[in-house]
């Protein structure tokens, strides 16, 4: 019994300490960017799963992020609604106000031209994301380019 014990905690250790959501299909909604195929405020697919670079697929649209290519990464924690000082203190007292997680990248597409996107994905999804970025994208500083955005959205 001990034994059996025992291997269920390692499992449940093991399990615990794996890097969930490197390698992984999850929902976004691409903000904005210069991505023309694909309209603002479009909900689809980001799959990171892939060892040369991010897809994202929204309908029938797509478009690809090389890995390698990503010069910029950077993480915004946002207020969902703007609602004034009063608003803010009343909204505060009864619940936990709702944020956007958005994630601005920049890189260089096949033709050198500079490139960026935004992506809103919820809270679980941008550790996620910021993981993946971690592993695939070792040229990326991400200590400097975490940041919380005092005006609301990405500089």
């Amino acid at each position: 019994m001990k034994k059996l014990i025992a291997m269920m905690m390692t499992v449940a250790m093991v399990a615990a300490y794996t890097p969930a959501g490197v390698a992984e299909e999850m929902d976004a909604v691409y903000r904005y960017g210069t991505e023309s195929a694909i309209a603002d405020g479009s909900a689809g697919k980001l799959d990171t799963s892939s060892m040369s670079g991010m897809n994202f697929h929204a309908g029938s649209a797509q478009f690809s992020i090389p890995w390698s290519g990503i010069e910029r990464a950077k993480y915004c924690e946002t207020n969902r609604f703007r609602l004034g000082v009063l608003g803010a203190i009343a909204v505060g007292l009864v619940k936990a106000r709702s944020k956007r997680h958005l994630v601005t990248l920049t890189w260089n597409d096949e033709h050198a031209v500079a490139q960026t996107v935004t992506f809103e994905v919820s809270k679980e999804k941008s550790a996620a994301l910021w993981s993946a970025l971690r592993v695939r994208g070792p040229q990326l500083n991400l200590k400097e380019m975490a940041s919380t955005c005092a005006s609301g959205w990405p500089n």
